[in-house]
């Protein structure tokens, strides 16, 4: 029987279509090949600690790149984001000499410190830098960071000739657990960073609790691109999910404002999970060791030593304004710090006056402060530098 000619037209065009899909098909496979043995099965799409912001340092475990000037992610948001030479965050990618002729001051902490998701005029320490313009104000504070890094990484910039006259040190909520757990000495002294413990997916929740992730599929498992999309697709349902919830929702065990979260509630739970064999009390005594040791080091180069603490959302929701951190941390000062910054009363003092000031001053579904959250602890460190 004859063949029309739309028939055959259709014919032709169906014959490019399945050359075109196989086509593609093989360079799909063809390109999953080269990206596999290139990159030994680690998928260069998914952020593995490094990025074009973040990278690994051999004497400190991880710093931001000198002079970036891009965006960085937060969860929904994705801030501009500078560094200077030395690869601390600032107002603006610069130069930053080894002697200042103004007062140097150095922050150091970790992601409160830094300002994830917020670009740095919005950060408590760019506010602090803006409410003081006589000084030099440098900011060496990278999420994660804790006491055993802000050892290395001071007398690291001390040894390489960095002269500054104040550091001024944040100590987080996290600090007491990553010391016990995230941070130890190899054999050779080197400080490296991990999670040394068994089960570490139950110390370390993600910050999706509120949807069930399914295991990887068949090609999720052999292809880095419908790896990369199904993360992709998944945060961005994630995201919509926290966005949603009520501040009741996010406060049910296991999630990111619970009671039982061990990574925040050490302060008022001593039996609190996840703090390796020595427990709380050791991970208070590893701190409290590393500072000391941080204390020497400033005092033998002429620098004074400040230390700030501030308050979790779990610290506002069921602890007390005279927290186990804030009586810690005033203890250890006495007789070493010029200042010590306690800003738990007037985040105490917000929450007495505002019912909603979780959402207030934290990002939803999250532990960092947002803009006003900086905006109020700088006020009050602002003020308190001032007296």
């Amino acid at each position: 029987m004859a063949v029309s000619a739309g028939n055959a037209r259709a014919l032709r065009l169906a014959r490019v279509i399945l050359v075109n899909v196989a086509l593609a098909i093989a360079l799909l496979a063809a390109t999953e090949f080269i990206l596999h043995r290139l990159y030994n099965w680690t998928n260069p799409f998914l952020d593995h600690g490094e990025n074009a912001l973040r990278s690994r340092d051999p004497v400190f475990t991880h710093t931001l790149r000198p002079n970036f000037d891009g965006y960085d992610v937060w969860g929904p948001v994705t801030p501009r984001i500078f560094t200077n030479s030395l690869g601390f965050k600032d107002g603006a990618t610069r130069s930053v000499p080894a002697i200042s002729d103004r007062k140097r001051i150095v922050f150091i902490g970790d992601s409160f410190t830094e300002g994830v998701g917020l670009p740095y005029e919005q950060t408590f320490v760019g506010r602090f830098a803006q409410a003081f313009p006589e000084f030099d104000v440098l900011n060496a504070g990278v999420s994660s960071y804790a006491p055993s890094v802000y050892y290395e990484k001071l007398k690291f910039y001390l040894d390489k000739g960095l002269k500054f006259d104040e550091a001024i040190v944040y100590i987080d909520i996290s600090d007491i657990q990553d010391e016990s757990i995230s941070y130890r000495y190899d054999q050779n002294g080197a400080l490296e960073i991990g999670v040394f413990t068994p089960n570490p997916e139950q110390c370390l929740p993600s910050a999706y609790q509120l949807l069930t992730r399914s295991p990887p599929g068949w090609l999720e498992k052999r292809s880095f691109v419908a790896e990369f999309v199904s993360n992709l697709i998944f945060v961005k349902k994630a995201n919509a999910a926290n966005a949603g919830a009520s501040l009741r929702e996010l406060m049910q065990p296991g999630r990111v404002y619970s009671r039982d979260w061990s990574r925040a509630v050490w302060t008022f739970d001593d039996q609190a999970s996840c703090y390796g064999e020595a427990g709380v009390a050791g991970g208070v005594r590893k701190a409290l060791r590393q500072m000391d040791r941080l204390h020497a080091l400033l005092s033998a180069q002429g620098v004074a030593l400040s230390v700030g603490v501030y308050p979790w959302p779990h610290q506002l929701l069921y602890d007390v304004e005279n927290s186990r951190q804030a009586q810690i941390w005033r203890d250890w000062c006495a007789g070493k710090c010029r200042r010590f910054f306690d800003h738990f009363p007037a985040f105490f003092q917000y929450k007495d006056t505002h019912s909603d000031y979780v959402r207030d001053l934290f990002f939803w579904a999250d532990v960092h402060f947002n803009d006003r959250g900086n905006s109020l602890l700088a006020d009050d460190l602002v003020a308190q530098y001032r007296r």
